[in-house]
């Protein structure tokens, strides 16, 4: 294991890879600098609402059969690891030149942009704009250095066994719908841009055989993570996970529930049965 508490992020099994696929955490941080609660306008309980709340729990049995995974620590409310370091709302920053940066997306004028700006229902998280300098601390400090650590280990994986799979896993409120059963898994792979459809097709499947209800990039298809990292045609995918929180957290979505262990398996699960794919596909890919 590497783990640096000043990097904001800890890694596993890396250092002899046991399997292609590398898991990833990036939103269940709860690691909260003094600066932030300062700065906080709302009360500091409206931050759980930006947390995969305990998703790192989820990769417990994947950790301890010794396969690589990189948890990040810090809180989601510090930077967003899933957006571009660009996707910035310059009125959060003061002394920002707005022609520096792209039009906003959809999740930046949603309040959930680089650094999150606010919350639905509970307005505007800061009290203040916060200077260049603290946002470039930020990006320098911990954004870049999770990324490059991504990057560097699936390039290993990929030189070590022919191919590399990274899944993102994420966690997401119970889905309300009337008409249709709702998902209680969702698989983004940024429809077909970020990995092969097999590995797509196969995580639903398994999903499905267990007796959940999965549903393919709707309505979550992935962000910044699987455009940036996954590049099918070097044989390197990514995919994004997202589990129901009901299925492992307690009645209130607060706090660890029954189901934990029972997901935490099924994750290290999914995970053997992709290492197999990748495995059995670079095999096939070496023969040609």
């Amino acid at each position: 294991m590497t783990h640096s508490s000043e990097a904001g992020f800890a890694i596993f099994g890396t250092d002899a890879p046991k399997v292609p696929v590398l898991l990833s955490v990036p939103h269940a941080g709860r690691d909260y600098p003094a600066c932030i609660f300062k700065a906080l306008r709302l009360p500091h309980a409206s931050l759980v609402r930006l947390e995969d709340r305990y998703a790192d729990l989820l990769t417990r049995r994947v950790i301890a059969l010794g396969y690589p995974v990189i948890i990040a620590h810090r809180a989601r409310a510090w930077i967003d690891l899933n957006r571009d370091e660009n996707d910035l709302d310059v009125e959060m920053v003061r002394g920002a030149d707005r022609k520096g940066y792209p039009a906003p997306g959809a999740k930046q004028r949603g309040g959930l942009g680089l650094i999150p700006r606010r919350l639905s229902g509970d307005g505007d998280l800061w009290r203040e704009q916060f200077s260049v300098d603290e946002v470039e601390s930020r990006i320098v400090g911990f954004h870049r250095p999770y990324h490059s650590q991504v990057s560097a280990i699936l390039a290993d994986l990929r030189a070590k066994f022919g191919s590399a799979v990274l899944l993102d896993l994420h966690s997401m409120p119970p889905i309300r719908q009337s008409a249709i059963l709702p998902p209680q898994f969702v698989v983004g792979d940024r429809f077909g841009k970020s990995a092969a459809a097999r590995f797509s097709e196969l995580l639903m499947e398994q999903i499905r055989a267990r007796g959940y209800v999965a549903s393919l990039n709707h309505p979550y298809a992935g962000e910044h993570i699987l455009a940036r990292h996954g590049k099918p045609n070097a044989n390197i995918h990514a995919m994004q996970i997202e589990v129901d929180r009901s299925l492992y957290l307690d009645s209130h979505l607060r706090e660890p529930g029954p189901g934990l262990d029972r997901i935490a398996s099924f994750i290290a699960n999914l995970v053997d049965i992709v290492a197999d794919e990748a495995m059995g596909s670079a095999t096939l890919i070496a023969a040609e």
